[in-house]
């Protein structure tokens, strides 16, 4: 049996974002929604990254 280990990736991701919310905020509807907004950053700035990569695989 085959593990896709970017599933990984989803729960270390939120884990990650409302840590990080949580030392950030202290009321719950506040760190959600700082978690939810770091989730996205990470996920476009990893998207950004891959995209990099990917270009540059391209041209070698």
């Amino acid at each position: 049996m085959t593990v896709n280990y970017m599933w990984y990736l989803v729960p270390l991701l939120i884990a990650v974002s409302l840590v990080y919310a949580g030392t950030r905020q202290e009321a719950m509807p506040a760190v959600l929604r700082h978690g939810v907004k770091t989730l996205v950053w990470i996920v476009v700035f990893m998207g950004i990254i891959a995209v990099i990569l990917q270009v540059l695989d391209a041209f070698t």
